[in-house]
Order: structure tokens, then C-alpha cells, then sequence
């Protein structure tokens, strides 16, 4: 009984530190502040009147988030299906290759996809004018960072279906009516989770929609607080979405709550794969050639605007490309990446990153194991954790951050140290462990803890014996995932970093405002080449769920 109430405790002092606080913090600034609609900033004067800026802002979110879905999704469930459940040639080199995309930051997406095809560069790399702008440039660098995760997450849902179900309808149909029919059916649940974690990436970012002047409610946020108008104005701007969102997902969980728990094992179960016959060559073909694009384009831009050097706009030379160029921008790279490593450690944005990222990706782990525990069984903290997931996911970055900052701005030990920069990463990558988590904590045979009680072992002693053993697996792939997501992560750290702390992200962020030219193109190559080695466990990790069998 004491093991319990102390794990409560814990767990309850470390959600409240994480979450809660933060969250307090907010309403009483907001509330002792200017709340109103003046301070919040919904009634600057703009074209067309103050009374309609909330619903510009609520629109511009809405149109970015649905061409978004629009651009992602469809692609998404299509690779899904071929990659998951056919056998498509060379489908196990692209699984790991889009793991590798997924821990690649927003940052490095915008500067591979602006810089060469946007307006973010003074010359365009394949010669053509600047494709990538506005809402539509703002929905297709979020679509790119999101396919990846589309993928998987669809890809898991379409393994999760029935095989019984499968084979009988093969009796009377078709394939493609099978796929249909009966696994894409099957998968609606996965499809909507997709489509809700682009939903929720989308709109609580602000990184690609600062660079391209995209007013939606999250980049509002960000400039309201900036500029200094308060906590109030942040807050009332990002509350529509956090409502919405919020809202949604609550809806999502308590489906899940629902779900027989041998339907969410069946995710991690061996599926059969689909041959494709004939049709395999030109499948694999047009997948490469979608793929191949894919991949190859922004690194292309990168590759090419690094290598443009030794132009001189007092003699009116345009920069050209040369192998000896680009050597000589990644070895500068390289200084500015690094750092004073070995000299000044901390000072280095790639060990920052790396060492902070992974003691918060750490903290996730724990908190969401714990979450997942307690609410492993129906009562209270099942709707704790549903509603922690809900704020946490459907909160925008700079609020997140903003809340950080309002938290614990007085407790100085905590404000001026990288403790606070571990509980922001802690913060926003929670979430996205306690998904991994749920399923395997939920699926531990109950028959394990029944023969150990019978032994003798108290709560601690099935944790530590049992479910711990049985959940290692878990608990690495969890923490792979959180640590690439804190790598990746800048519009919440971007307002909590420490005197003398800059993460790769926000030293990336900050060159992209004077433009993508040869300096940041051989930073982003060398950082990208930081994240693929970072995610090689990440994808080791998720490829144990693509092993199905054949028929």
C-alpha cells in the first residue's frame, strides 16, 4: 500500500512539474494581466476590419491544415499499402530510409525544400521560379515532414487487420476489392490517427509558417507573446485550437480505451504479404521513381547551393559550383556545427542537442511508462492520462514554451540552467512514448502478476521482475522515438533556452531568416548527417514490425 501511494505521489508531482504547473502558471498570468480581447491581440486593426481577425486566423489555420491532409494523406496510405503489405521490391530499404526522414526536424525539411524551391534563396535550384510559397509552400514542407509518420502509423493500423477476415473475403473478391473493402476498412481507426497527428503537428507549429508570413493561431501566439503583449494575449489566441484539438483527441483515446486490448497486440503481429504478380516491376518502379524524388530533390537543392561559392556582387559575379567549394563549406559547417567540443562541450549546439535531448527523451520515457502503468486498468487514471495526452498534444509549441517560461521564471536555479530546456523537451515528447508504451504495457499477460503475487511480490517487485523485462523492447523504441522528436524540436525550446545554450534547430532557425545560401546549405547537410546516424536505432527499432510472413 505505502509502494502505491508513494508511486502515486511521484507520479502525480512529476505530471504537475511537466504539465500541470506550466498550465496554472498561464491562467494566473493571463488573469493578472490584460485578458481581454485588446491585449490578445484579436483586435488589431488589419484589412477588412478588427472584428474578423479571429476568424482570419481560424481560417488560415483550417485551409493550412487541410491542404496539408490533402497533400499527405492520400500519398501516405497509398505507400502504406504497398510497403506494408505487398511485396514490393526494395520495401524494407524505404521503411528504413522514411524512419530516417522522421527524425529529421522541421528546420532541415524548410531549408532542403525553401532554399531550392521556395523564396528563401536569391536562385532557384532547378532554374524556375519560387514554387514553394505562400500557404501552399507553408502545406508542403508540413506535408513532406509528416509523411513519414503517416506512413508508419497506417502501415501498423493495415497490420493489425484480421488475416481470417482477409482470406474469407479473397473467396469472393477481387485483391484490390479486398484492400478495399476489408483492410483499408479495417485500418479507419489508423488513418484518422494519421490524420489527427497531422492535424495537430500542422497547426501547433510555427516554424515553416514564420518563414513564409502565414498567420495561423500558433504563429499568432508566438508574435503576440514576442512582442511582448502577455501571456494573456498567447493564451486567448491559441485557445480555439487547444479546444478543437484538444477535443479530438479525447474522443481518439476513449475509443482506445475502449479497444479490446488483443486488437492493439495484433499490431505488432506477423501479417501476410500481398504478391503483386506481374504488376511487382512497375510498382517497385513507380514507388523508387515517387521515392527517389522524394529524397533526392531537397537534398539535391542542398547539395547545390552549398557548392556555389567565390560570387562577388561588388564585380557582379554570380556564385558557381565546384567540388572544392563544397568541401570547403561542410569543413566550415563542420566548425559551427561541433563547436568547441572538445574545449567547451556545452557550447557546442550538436552535444547540447544530443546531451539534453536525450536526458529529456529519458524523463519521457519514465513519465509515459508510468502513465501506461497506472492506467493499465479502468478507473481515474485513465482519464488522467486521456486528458494529459490532450493538452499536451493539442497545446501549440510556443505556448508550450511560453508556459515554461511563466512557470519557473522565478525559481532562477531552474530558468537560467538546461533544467528547464529537459522539462520542455520532457513536455512535448511524452505523448508520442506513452503511444508506443500503452500497447505493450497493455498487452502483459495478467497471468504473470497473478503467479508472482501468489509468490509474494508486492507492486514493486512485478514491475521490477515482470513488467519491466517484458517491456525493454518498448521502452528502447519509445525513447529512440522521443529522442528524435527532441532533436528535432523548436518552437518550444526556441523561448526556454538557457545563457550560452544553442540547439542545432535554433541555430538553423536563426540563419534561415537571412536567407538559404551556401553557409546553412553545408550546416544542414552536416546536421542531417548527425540525425541519420542518431536514427539508425530508431529505424532498427520499427523495422522489427515489418517482418510479416509470406503466403
Amino acid at each position: 500500500m505505502i509502494g502505491r501511494f508513494a508511486f502515486g505521489f511521484l507520479l502525480i508531482a512529476g505530471l504537475t512539474a511537466v504539465l500541470g504547473w506550466p498550465a496554472i502558471a498561464t491562467v494566473i498570468a493571463a488573469v493578472r494581466g490584460e485578458s481581454g480581447p485588446e491585449a490578445a491581440g484579436l483586435i488589431t486593426p488589419i484589412s477588412g476590419g478588427a472584428a474578423i481577425r479571429p476568424w482570419r486566423l481560424l481560417g488560415e489555420t483550417v485551409r493550412l491544415v487541410a491542404t496539408t491532409e490533402v497533400l499527405a494523406l492520400p500519398v501516405g496510405v497509398v505507400l502504406a499499402l504497398f510497403l506494408f503489405r505487398t511485396d514490393l521490391p526494395g520495401r524494407r530499404v524505404w521503411l528504413a530510409l522514411l524512419a530516417l526522414l522522421a527524425c529529421v526536424p522541421m528546420p532541415l525539411f524548410a531549408t532542403g525544400w525553401l532554399g531550392g524551391f521556395g523564396n528563401l534563396g536569391r536562385s532557384q535550384a532547378l532554374g524556375l521560379e519560387p514554387i514553394l510559397v505562400g500557404r501552399f509552400g507553408a502545406a508542403f514542407v508540413h506535408a513532406t515532414a509528416a509523411l513519414p509518420w503517416i506512413v508508419w502509423i497506417v502501415g501498423i493500423g493495415l497490420r493489425a487487420v484480421e488475416p481470417e477476415l482477409e482470406e474469407s473475403a479473397r473467396l469472393e473478391m477481387a485483391p484490390w476489392r479486398v484492400a478495399w473493402s476489408v483492410t483499408l476498412r479495417r485500418s479507419v481507426g489508423a488513418i484518422a490517427g494519421a490524420a489527427l497527428a497531422v492535424a495537430v503537428l500542422t497547426a501547433g507549429d510555427m516554424t515553416v509558417t514564420d518563414l513564409l508570413s502565414i498567420r495561423t493561431y500558433a504563429e499568432e501566439a508566438f508574435l503576440q507573446y514576442s512582442i511582448g503583449n502577455g501571456p494573456g494575449a498567447a493564451a486567448a489566441t491559441a485557445l480555439p485550437p487547444l479546444l478543437v484539438l484538444g477535443g479530438l483527441i479525447l474522443i481518439g483515446a476513449r475509443g482506445l480505451m475502449r479497444a479490446d486490448p488483443a486488437r492493439i497486440v495484433s499490431a505488432a503481429s506477423h501479417a501476410t504479404l500481398w504478391p503483386l504478380g506481374r504488376w511487382r516491376p512497375a510498382a517497385g518502379l513507380a514507388v523508387a521513381l515517387f521515392l527517389g524524388a522524394f529524397l533526392g530533390l531537397p537534398l539535391y537543392s542542398l547539395i547545390w547551393r552549398a557548392g556555389r561559392v567565390h560570387g562577388s556582387a561588388a564585380l557582379g559575379l554570380p556564385p558557381h559550383w565546384s567540388w572544392s567549394g563544397l568541401a570547403g563549406t561542410l569543413k566550415a559547417a563542420m566548425s559551427v556545427v561541433f563547436g568547441p567540443v572538445f574545449q567547451k562541450p556545452l557550447r557546442s549546439p550538436l552535444v547540447a542537442s544530443l546531451l539534453w535531448g536525450s536526458i529529456g527523451a529519458a524523463g519521457s520515457v519514465a513519465l509515459a511508462w508510468s502513465m501506461a502503468w497506472a492506467s493499465r486498468g479502468p478507473g481515474a487514471w485513465r482519464w488522467i492520462t486521456a486528458i494529459a495526452v490532450a493538452v499536451a498534444l493539442a497545446t501549440p509549441g510556443p505556448v508550450a514554451g511560453m508556459a515554461m517560461v511563466l512557470a519557473y521564471h522565478r525559481w532562477f536555479g531552474v530558468y537560467n540552467s538546461p533544467v528547464i530546456l529537459v522539462m520542455a523537451y520532457v513536455m512535448r515528447t511524452w505523448p508520442y512514448a506513452l503511444l508506443i508504451l500503452w500497447p505493450a504495457i497493455r498487452s502483459l499477460p495478467p497471468e504473470h502478476f497473478e503467479t508472482a503475487e501468489l509468490e509474494g511480490y508486492g507492486s514493486f517487485g512485478q514491475v521490477l521482475r515482470i513488467a519491466l523485462p517484458m517491456t525493454l523492447g518498448a521502452i528502447g523504441l519509445s525513447w529512440g522515438v522521443a529522442f528524435a522528436i527532441s532533436l528535432g524540436e523548436l518552437p518550444a525550446i526556441w523561448l526556454v533556452l538557457p545563457p550560452g545554450v544553442a540547439t542545432l534547430t535554433s541555430r538553423i532557425w536563426d540563419l534561415l531568416h537571412i536567407g538559404v545560401e551556401s553557409r546553412l546549405a553545408g550546416i544542414t547537410l552536416v546536421t542531417l548527417s548527425v540525425f541519420a546516424t542518431t536514427g539508425l536505432g530508431v529505424a532498427w527499432g520499427l523495422a522489427r514490425f515489418t517482418r510479416p510472413e509470406r503466403r
